[in-house]
């Protein structure tokens, strides 16, 4: 048998009656690691017997399945080291070839040959020469490891806003009853960062913050600590335990061998049944440690590979002539950032707090000269300033890693707070994600760049409207005057939007609803047509928001899950 397998090779295998090592059976394959595809795991793992084989491309970097790396006590410690971990967790999506042009080289150097227009440009491995400049969502990109973006995530999880919500088909009684499943799964607090079991401001540097905006912004503004999927640990109340995918699955142990993950495994096409094109009969991985083609055969497929893996995934396995939507109506957040340095104001407030005293005098005990009164052991502020009609936009003013914004030597980090506001874009069919390439009648993908793990490369077409570019303007004059309240600009980090993508909040690529020509799966995420194939993710979601996506992602998770253990049961009658 070839290392490589088409859809004919897959046919004959699967019907052989001799046991080959080249197929693995389970009542249930999840492409994908993270927070969602473990929500369907748990979920049918729990409420029936079925076994599950999930497949990630990505290897397990951690002993514990898809956990949070900013649980290390070092990340907590030194908050700006982590963001060295998300930057190399990150790849980026959709990059144009650069211009390789260099003027000093001398010598026998290789350098690519001139075009006709005049530009030396090099097609580096995983690069798109089809991206328009204009159009690309930069700085979009994905995490390819166990818990996918659930090893560095913010744990954000507010509940979206009513006008964040329109398009949603699950009704919003039974959307209500979901959240709150999910907000449980994830283990979403909202005061960890406030008050302690004896009642003391956990966090100064928090309540301080909170406290400022509270009595200089108008009451509609809805001020409040942010939703987090994290927990003050009880053994040592410093630190905290933020949720991962494995905070979802739980102990895998429990399941008595019935959950199987299978790393450095691409998720590379569904086959489809040759007797009924809507049933699939199986899934071709690619054993990347192996180099070989392997088969996966269930009863259900669940694909929850991102916004941008997951139609990567369909469109393979040639089902984009069958699915127009799919891809389209891609929604992305605007990202405007600044960090500040804390008013002197505020610093005496601090210092002068009858409250917090005894903690500030124990400090200059231990670390005489130090001449601000904040411990160092002080958590970060965690503060949202909620979506609202009138102020159309979601506000987290925190301190907290990200692939930018780290503070360095510049200030010190402890009076160093970070404003992140997201904003909404106007849904259009035209903006979309699409993949090179064309599958033949032998189901093999050919004629097209692929990405660095050999699917076909993603290529964005997004265009922010007018209407965006207004609203955008007028949440950067909303963030300056918040953060005008706080403190002065970190240089470097003054006012600025930052590249398109950024936000890592893709929606809408494969969204749910009950018209097939304009969405890709039903209410309970099964794509449309089919009897055995599901999609999850935040790609999902139908609306366009300026919340963080993941609980929402979740949410419609759980009904998914429902309906495939609903399909499990069925075939056991």
């Amino acid at each position: 048998m070839p290392s490589r397998l088409n859809n004919e090779d897959i046919y004959n295998l699967i019907q052989q009656p001799v046991a080959t090592d080249l197929i693995e059976k389970a009542d249930v394959v999840i492409a994908g690691s993270g927070p969602v595809g473990m929500t369907y795991a748990r979920t049918i793992l729990e409420k029936t017997k079925a076994t599950v084989l999930m497949i990630e491309v990505g290897s397990q970097d951690s002993p514990v399945i898809g956990e949070h790396h900013k649980n290390s006590i070092k990340y907590q410690k030194d908050i700006d080291a982590f963001v060295n971990v998300i930057k190399g967790a990150l790849q980026t999506v959709s990059a144009p070839p650069a211009d390789t042009y260099i003027p000093t080289l001398v010598g026998d150097g290789w350098t690519p040959p001139v075009s006709e227009n005049g530009t030396s440009t090099l097609i580096f491995q995983g690069s798109n020469p089809n991206q328009i400049r204009e159009k690309n969502l930069k700085a979009s990109a994905v995490t390819r490891t166990v818990g996918g973006m659930s090893t560095h995530w913010t744990c954000a999880c507010p509940t979206p806003h009513d006008q964040e919500i329109v398009n949603n088909p699950i009704p919003k009684d039974e959307r209500d009853k979901l959240y709150e499943q999910a907000r449980k799964l994830l283990n979403v607090h909202n005061d960890q960062y406030d008050k302690d079991s004896e009642g003391d401001d956990i966090s100064i540097r928090h309540n301080v913050v909170k406290k400022t905006l509270l009595e200089n912004l108008p009451g509609n503004r809805k001020i409040q600590s942010l939703p987090l999927a994290v927990e003050r640990r009880k053994d040592n109340p410093t630190y905290v335990t933020w949720s991962g995918a494995n905070t979802i699955l739980g102990d895998p142990t429990r399941f008595d061998g019935r959950f199987r993950l299978r790393t450095e495994t691409r998720f590379t096409k569904l086959v489809p049944d040759k007797n009924d094109p809507k049933k699939i009969t199986s899934a071709k991985l690619r054993d990347l440690k192996n180099d070989r083609d392997i088969i996966a055969m269930a009863k259900a497929y669940v694909i929850t590979c991102g916004a941008i893996g997951t139609p990567q995934v369909l469109a393979n396995s040639n089902l984009a002539t069958q699915i127009p939507a799919l891809g389209r109506y891609l929604c992305e957040q605007s990202l405007s950032f600044c960090q500040i340095v804390m008013k002197n104001e505020i610093i005496d407030y601090i210092d002068k707090n009858p409250d917090w005293k005894a903690r500030i005098e124990a400090h200059r005990l231990k670390h005489k000269g130090d001449p601000l009164p904040i411990p160092f052991s002080d958590p970060e502020p965690q503060v949202m300033i909620p979506y609202t009609s009138d102020f159309p936009w979601h506000c987290q003013i925190h301190r907290d890693a990200f692939s930018y914004g780290d503070v360095g030597p510049r200030a010190d980090a402890r009076v160093v707070v970070d404003l992140r506001f997201f904003g909404r874009q106007e849904i259009k069919k035209e903006n979309r994600v699409y993949f090179a390439g064309e599958a033949t009648a032998r189901g093999e993908w050919v004629a097209g760049n692929t990405d660095i793990y050999g699917m076909p490369q993603a290529t964005f077409e997004v265009e922010r409207s007018q209407k965006d570019k207004t609203n955008d303007q007028k949440m950067m004059k909303d963030m300056c005057a918040v953060a005008s309240l706080l403190g002065a600009y970190l240089p470097g980090s003054d006012p600025q939007f930052m590249e398109p993508g950024l936000a890592l909040h893709i929606t809408g690529t494969t969204r749910i609803g009950n018209n097939p020509q304009e969405s890709v799966a039903d209410p309970s995420s099964r794509v449309h047509g089919f009897k055995d194939l599901w999609v999850g993710g935040n790609g999902c979601i139908p609306d366009s928001t300026g919340s963080n996506p993941t609980l929402t992602s979740v949410m419609i998770a759980l009904k998914g899950a429902a309906a495939v253990v609903e399909l499990l049961n069925d075939s056991q009658k």
